[in-house]
């Protein structure tokens, strides 16, 4: 337990040290602190992992998502220095995210729902729809621009929003009983404002402030910590 408090203090200190690097410029300093900080979260998955009563499918299937969110953090902030390929770079990004996404509604689905209660699947896949739709349809009443990348937003919602849909519904399944998944469902909603926050720096105006900076990776790393701690309650 402690062990797993040093590397969230040490995670803190060093995403304390990127927002202060990248709203200033992007380089490869800022990158490289921003690697870091991201390989903490993994590192935390394994410890977590390592110091829980069991290990099992939900470990690895949520260690391949924080993998992935480590490989699209990094393609996420090449577009900003190797501004030649940006698009390339942001598509890599989204499908790294989105993929991390499937893997978290897998483990998500695999360990925590109980057979009889597919209800509860019917509506988290009803609100994933809604929240998606909802995402492209107030793109100009956020004053939005997707541009070619509208159906890629799409796609990527639908994976985004299925964690937080699918996490909530099975932990009303399970009557909040679980403390793994409750976490991952706090992880999922952070993970979806950290997003909110995003698209208004990629596809609006004006959005590039130091708060703007904060509030998603703040909230970002608040999720994919959270999400990691979670194993170490399975």
């Amino acid at each position: 337990m402690i062990t797993c408090f040093i590397i969230i203090g040490i995670a803190f200190i060093l995403m304390i040290y990127y927002i202060i690097l990248k709203s200033k410029k992007y380089d490869a300093k800022e990158l490289m602190v921003k690697i870091s900080v991201s390989l903490l979260f993994v590192a935390l998955a394994l410890v977590a992992s390592l110091k829980a009563s069991s290990f099992g499918l939900i470990n690895v299937l949520i260690i391949l998502g924080l993998v992935l969110g480590l490989i699209g953090d990094i393609l996420l902030d090449l577009k900003y220095i190797d501004t030649e390929r940006t698009k390339i770079y942001t598509y890599g990004g989204f499908i790294a995210f989105g993929i991390g996404h499937i893997l978290y509604m897998s483990a998500l689905i695999s360990s925590f729902y109980k057979q009889g209660g597919i209800l509860f699947i019917i509506i988290a896949i009803a609100i994933d729809l809604i929240a998606s739709v909802l995402t492209i349809l107030l793109e100009r009443p956020l004053k939005l621009n997707y541009g070619k990348m509208k159906m890629i937003c799409f796609g990527y919602a639908l994976c985004l929003f299925g964690t937080f849909a699918f996490s909530l519904m099975l932990a009303i399944q399970n009557g909040f009983q679980i403390a793994a998944l409750n976490m991952i469902m706090i992880g999922s909603v952070l993970f979806a404002i950290s997003d909110l926050v995003l698209s208004g720096t990629y596809f609006g105006e004006g959005k590039e402030r130091p708060i703007d900076f904060i509030l998603n990776y703040s909230t970002y790393y608040a999720a994919q910590f959270i999400i990691a701690l979670a194993l170490l309650f399975i």
